[in-house]
């Protein structure tokens, strides 16, 4: 039987440094396989450029309630939800609490791009929309002991991906992606809605 390892030590053990070049090298291993499918499916310049669509309008109507919505329902079970059922292991605290703004703003522009067009620009174009969400979610592994954080991270990666299919513009998802990520971000960092002092309960 293997021994199950504890992920909040592994966690203390890092240094701010190591978590950020893990994060960083996590991404760019996102990258690396967009291009690498991006060869292998034969997809080209032009069917990028296809996926992406600048219309104000579409954006905000898109973005604006489904950020508010994800955002809103995160933090209710940050304070509502008891600890043990969405404890990632004190990895986004780790990140997040003592981050300026701006590297915050730049983490979440380079996650949400990495992984918005390697899991719906490449994989829900080539595979399906289904199999793709299901890949997103497998790509948070960490939560398999936590099926609240497990179903969450499911249903918001299915959304997404139907925003995709629904809007064809791979742009929204990125920017929703990316707004998520901030805003999250600045909750732990500020400790807003005392976050923190719930997930200590």
């Amino acid at each position: 039987m293997f021994e199950q390892l504890n992920q909040k030590e592994i966690i203390k053990s890092l240094s701010q440094k190591d978590l950020y070049i893990n994060l960083y090298f996590t991404q760019g291993i996102f990258l690396f396989l967009t291009l690498l499918f991006s060869l292998v499916f034969n997809q080209g310049v032009d069917e990028w450029v296809a996926l992406f669509h600048l219309e104000w309008g579409s954006l905000l109507i898109w973005t604006l309630p489904t950020v508010v919505i994800i955002v809103v329902l995160d933090v209710l079970l940050w304070i509502k939800v008891p600890k043990k059922w969405i404890d990632d292991g004190g990895i986004n605290e780790r990140i997040f609490s003592n981050i300026s703004v701006f590297h915050l703003f730049l983490i979440s522009i380079i996650i949400g791009v990495s992984e918005e067009i390697l899991f719906r620009g490449v994989l829900q174009v080539n595979i399906g929309y289904v199999a793709s969400s299901l890949l997103f979610a497998f790509m948070h592994i960490r939560y398999i002991t936590k099926p609240v954080l497990l179903l969450f991270v499911t249903l918001l990666s299915f959304l997404l991906g139907w925003i995709f299919m629904v809007t064809g513009n791979l742009l929204i998802p990125i920017v929703i992606h990316i707004c998520i990520d901030f805003l999250l971000g600045l909750i732990i960092r500020y400790n807003l809605f005392s976050v923190r002092k719930a997930n200590e309960q």
